[in-house]
């Protein structure tokens, strides 16, 4: 078998500068698409409460990344979630929040930062890679695309499912493999050792999901030799494996030396997500092996129809066979090994394949590009998109997907892909059968070209951004619930270094960790459990104490009155409960069996205030409703006693307690209302 010949031309200077406006227009559009918000206060479990506070012991001490530098009490090294030195993920994430931490201060934007650069870099990675086999317009739009997609907006901004680890092993990987196949055109080793560069970079981020650019190389270099396509020089793979062993060896090596009991834990944990290991636990995300295809892309591809993903991945592979063009066989060979691996594996959690989403929009690039040439594709391309208007109007299809076998177990009970597949078959079937038996009419593929490329390019140009737009607005709020940042930045200014905090609260606010957040703001070790004071004194550590009540210690000073929470010295007891913080606006409301005594604001921008109410229990606690009344409307708030994070027993007889709400600014309420129907109180301008 022959490879087709591939010629490369001398780079032309016009392209090359609409080549670099281009990337610098995505990058633009990345920015205005990701970072507003980046800097947000709320800091999310699991992942991203791990990382921060984990990044935060890294800039304490750089070599040895910790969550509690000096545990009061004894740590195991299998509870990763409050461990001593912290190995559970590659520290190479952790190493530039902790720079950049000296450089825009301690703020979770810092560990951001690049989550933000490795979605940017991806995209610019896109468009370089698509533009020779689906053109620059195609090309554009695919990573237009992927910076608009609302998973990566969630991951950018550190939210539930993953976030930084995830984001840079996306960018290496698109980076790595556009350097391979530059690398593969100039047929130059020396790209190969920048690619390399970068896949060492990304094994620091997500250790073995970062080796797909070095099976990608070694694969195209055996097809190459097979004349199958175009590939590397074996010098160029060697060269991606040695640069991609010199940026990632040290760190292993030291790490098993340092801590060498942590290592071999920590490396059984990884190879046990590939291959059981009854004696590690990987955790609660074990996936059917068809969950890669439907839960995983489901959740990554949103709003874009689950069964389109496949679709583009099943032409790279007709492509791959009928051009054996380099991108192409590249992409299919990245986005193939990807989903295989992953749905061999033990865990299968939306995150864990962002690695390939760029290749699948490359894919998507290639697969409109073609559209126009190919009506077949055209019209899979059509049921593909028009799968959720079929699922409405069809209820057929769900009947058929519901007796798919058990074994296909995720196919069968998620909407989506099987009937997905069902509408891909048969309109394939009937447009290729009936192209044949008019005799491969012109006007039939134009007429499903353009429908079918404008229906797609619609949809990366203006679903996605419109949709990722809806869902940031409907989310945006709960960016701001945070309520450890004024009270953690008050003890990290007004507290001994060598001080520990001690974390009087029954439970979290939803989706956060409440005792992670507070050692990142405040740089002091916290534990949520009863006050050890002795022990403290023991290990030469100044005790405090955080709580949403009064109680009988001397507060800390610098804590504002819009806190959720309170600091105190447990080394300085009052005879009586801590007064009324100042600053606060006085009230004297009765609603039920609570007294509202006051409250307190201060404006986060966007539209948002936080409000802190100082209430008293007059017996046990109830709802309290707040409602804001302004010239923009009414905004209604329902407080229950758990916001307080304390039991409603401990409330009972405290001299008085915090209820934390975000509401409208400040400057815009006229009136509070307390109770369904009930007192109002003027409110004056800040």
């Amino acid at each position: 078998m022959n490879a087709p010949l591939q010629t490369y031309r001398a780079p032309d200077p016009y392209r090359t500068k609409l080549d670099g406006l281009i990337v610098v227009a995505l990058v633009v559009w990345g920015l205005a698409q990701l970072a507003p918000h980046l800097a947000h206060p709320a800091i999310y479990n699991w992942d991203e409460a791990m990382h921060q506070a984990a990044a935060r012991g890294t800039h304490d001490t750089f070599f040895t990344p910790h969550i509690y530098k000096d545990p009061l009490y004894p740590s195991d090294i299998r509870h990763w979630w409050a461990a001593n030195v912290w190995m559970h993920k590659p520290t190479g994430p952790f190493w530039f929040g902790a720079l950049m931490m000296h450089v825009v201060g301690v703020t979770p934007l810092a560990l951001r930062l690049a989550s933000l650069l490795g979605h940017l870099a991806a995209g610019a990675a896109i468009y370089l890679i698509a533009r020779r086999p689906a053109g620059r317009l195609w090309a554009t739009l695919a990573a237009v695309g992927f910076l608009a997609l609302p998973f990566g907006w969630q991951l950018v901004q550190g939210r539930f499912f993953g976030d930084v680890t995830d984001c840079t092993l996306a960018g290496c990987n698109a980076v790595a493999v556009a350097l391979l196949f530059h690398a593969t055109r100039e047929n130059s080793w020396r790209w190969g050792l920048a690619a390399g560069a970068v896949v060492g970079l990304g094994f620091l981020c997500k250790t073995g999901l970062a080796l797909t650019p070095l099976g990608v190389a070694a694969t195209l270099w055996a097809l190459s030799r097979l004349r199958f396509c175009p590939g590397p020089r074996l010098a160029t793979v060697l060269a991606m494996v040695a640069a991609a062993g010199v940026v990632a060896a040290p760190w292993s090596l030291y790490s098993g030396w340092r801590w060498p009991e942590l290592h071999d834990l920590e490396s059984r944990v990884t190879r046990a997500h590939l291959f059981p290991d009854p004696t590690v636990d990987v955790g609660p995300w074990r996936r059917p092996l068809d969950a890669v295809l439907n839960e995983v892309n489901r959740t990554s591809f949103q709003p874009l129809p689950n069964v389109l993903p496949l679709v583009a991945f099943c032409w790279l592979l007709v492509r791959a066979v009928r051009k054996r063009d380099l991108e192409t066989v590249g992409l299919a060979l990245w986005v193939g090994a990807t989903w295989l691996v992953l749905s061999l594996g033990t865990v299968k959690v939306p995150a864990i394949a962002w690695g390939a989403v760029p290749a699948v929009l490359a894919a998507l690039a290639i697969a409109g590009s073609d559209a126009w040439r190919h009506p077949t594709l055209a019209a899979l391309l059509l049921a593909a998109l028009g799968t959720p208007l079929a699922m409405e109007h069809l209820p057929a299809l769900t009947r058929m997907r519901e007796s798919l076998p058990a074994s296909w177990d995720q196919t069968r009970t998620l909407p989506g892909l099987a009937e997905g597949l069902v509408m891909v078959f048969f309109a394939g079937a009937m447009t290729a059968v009936v192209w044949r038996l008019a005799r491969r009419p012109e006007w039939m593929t134009g007429v499903l070209g353009l429908a079918a490329s404008g229906v797609l390019a619609w949809h990366l140009a203006i679903t996605l951004p419109v949709e990722k737009a809806r869902y940031e607005d409907a989310h945006l709020e709960e960016l701001y619930v945070s309520y450890s940042r004024e009270v953690g930045l008050a003890l990290s200014r007004n507290t001994p270094k060598r001080s520990v905090v001690f974390a009087a609260l029954d439970s979290d606010p939803p989706l956060n960790f409440e005792n992670l957040n507070l050692m990142f703001w405040s740089g002091r070790m916290t534990y949520r459990r009863a006050p050890d004071v002795a022990l403290a004194h023991e290990r030469g550590y100044h005790p405090y104490l955080v709580s949403p009540l009064a109680e009988p210690y001397a507060p800390v000073p610098g804590v504002p009155p819009q806190a959720a929470l309170r600091a105190y010295d447990l080394d300085a007891p009052l005879p009586q409960p801590a007064p009324l913080p100042d600053g606060i606006t006085p009230l004297s409301v009765r609603q039920g069996n609570l007294e509202v005594l006051g409250f307190a604001s201060r404006s986060l921008g966007h539209g948002i205030e936080r409000y802190a109410f100082y209430v008293r229990a007059l017996g046990v606690p109830q709802t309290l409703r707040v409602t804001f009344h302004g010239p923009d409307g009414i905004v209604e708030r329902v407080l229950e006693p758990g916001v307080t994070l304390r039991r409603p027993q401990a409330l009972v007889g405290a001299a008085w307690f915090i209820l934390p709400a975000l509401g409208p600014p400040r400057a815009k309420v006229t009136h509070l209302e307390f109770g369904a129907v009930g007192q109002r109180v003027a409110v004056s301008p800040p």
